[in-house]
């Protein structure tokens, strides 16, 4: 077993990052990366490849501004974590060489264990906290993950689309939300002081490790609120690293409750995930900001125009 786990490390230190070759882009391009989970992807919109706010971004700059062109890659995956995300996230940096990258992560970190760094700022007891702590273990195993691929049927739940592109060289392993998952999972509460400062804890580590890369590479980093609140409130830890962070921060949760008091509709079918209309107040946001911050010259959008309908 350690001789074949050595074998599937050394063969991915074959892969060096100088070996990596970035996708083409126009000198007159400015790419934007949008990295996160399925608020990112699209989930509940009418179609994503239209309606996602990557999508209806990438429309908005190119008509709207009178700027360079625009280009606005989505790499949202449906359940991803903040440690998934982190683990490559220099990887896709170098891979597309974007001049912006937009980022909203973290709502999936307690029931998604996978690959997570969590269990290392969490005390409680040793015995469940030692099966914890085995279990993180096997699943980063290479044998164990080129195991599960080849011999276990994969779940239809799980999302596979856009895995290649979002993805480094190895394996991504994403558990469907469910009962299940959330049973297992991290059970993140307000109530158990340990579990939230892990929870923080961990969290900061990626986001702070995300800023880090993108400023190394002289990359804009953006991040950004969530439109709802998480499983367990995930959310309010999220706004409060963000609080502390030297980075533009989009405030979508604001916009979100503006439009509650509006009452325009703004939630898919699960009444969570955003509409067509609610990308849209997004991808509208992030064009707001992007004026704020220099990159495009242009007048600001009214986010809630009298003609809207509700």
């Amino acid at each position: 077993l350690l001789l074949t786990e050595g074998f599937f490390r050394i063969a991915g230190l074959i892969v060096h990052e100088e070996n990596i070759l970035p996708s083409e882009k126009k000198d007159n391009t400015y790419r934007i990366l949008c990295i996160g989970d399925s608020s990112t992807y699209g989930l509940g919109s009418t179609d994503s490849e239209k309606y996602s706010y990557p999508a209806q971004l990438h429309t908005l700059l190119n008509t709207q501004s009178s700027n360079n062109e625009f280009e606005v890659v989505n790499l949202g995956v449906r359940g991803i974590n903040s440690s998934q995300v982190v683990n490559r996230f220099k990887y896709n940096i170098l891979k597309y060489n974007p001049d912006m990258v937009i980022v909203m992560i973290g709502i999936n970190d307690g029931w998604n264990l996978e690959e997570s760094n969590i269990l290392k700022y969490y005390n409680e007891r040793f015995i469940k906290k030692l099966l914890l702590s085995l279990e993180l273990i096997v699943n980063r195993l290479k044998v164990y993950q080129f195991m599960k691929l080849v011999f276990i049927p994969q779940d239809l739940d799980i999302s596979t689309e856009n895995l290649e592109d979002s993805s480094s060289p190895s394996e991504l392993i994403i558990a469907p939300y469910n009962d299940e998952t959330r049973r297992k999972g991290f059970r993140f509460s307000y109530r158990n002081p340990m579990k939230a400062s892990a929870f923080y804890h961990a969290l900061n580590d990626n986001i702070t490790s995300m800023v880090k890369i993108a400023e190394s590479q002289h990359i804009q980093a953006v991040f950004m609120t969530y439109h709802a609140g998480g499983y367990g409130g995930v959310n309010k830890i999220i706004n409060q690293i963000y609080a502390q962070l030297s980075v533009p921060i989009v405030d979508i949760g604001s916009v979100f409750k503006q439009a509650k008091k509006l009452e325009l509709d703004v939630r898919g079918p699960d009444k969570w995930h955003p509409n067509d209309l609610g990308y849209s107040l997004i991808a509208k946001s992030i064009y707001n900001d992007m004026i704020s911050l220099g990159i495009i010259n242009d007048d600001k959008i009214e986010l809630f125009p009298m003609q809207e309908n509700k």
